[in-house]
């Protein structure tokens, strides 16, 4: 058994995939006439190769990205951030006032307590589906 599994290895060698690790992610929630909704979390990347988030999308939202807050011209606006990269061991925070998502078109109310499903594609073109949490 120890040589056919040495076999397998030579043969088919073992893809590292990417592996964020998402803590405290939650949405904050609005009345239903608000189309839009921000989502935040705290990641971290444990590997040794930095990744990066390419695309997000959920089956609760018509649509998900990535902005951030910049102050231009002495008014607060938003961005679109194309990509967000995680360098290894270190840890990003997406928070208010930052970097976070925009969960936009809600295809039903959210309500404090709702868990949903965002999924991220990375750099490697694998996928992970935290759960997020809504909150008041």
């Amino acid at each position: 058994m120890p040589r056919f599994l040495f076999i397998l290895l030579v043969i088919f060698p073992v893809v590292a995939q990417a592996e964020l690790v998402f803590e405290d992610t939650w949405i904050k929630n609005l009345p239903p006439t608000v189309p839009v909704r921000a989502g935040y979390m705290r990641i971290h990347n444990p590997g040794s190769k930095a990744v990066s988030i390419l695309s997000i999308s959920s089956g609760a939202f018509a649509n998900v990205e990535i902005h951030q807050t910049i102050m231009q011209d002495g008014m607060m606006s938003m961005e679109q951030v194309p990509a967000l990269t995680i360098e290894p061991n270190a840890q990003l925070a997406l928070e208010p006032g930052g970097i976070h998502l925009m969960l936009m078109d809600p295809f039903e109310p959210t309500r404090p307590g709702d868990k949903i499903r965002i999924t991220f594609e990375l750099s490697d073109g694998s996928q992970q589906s935290p759960v997020f949490i809504v909150r008041k």
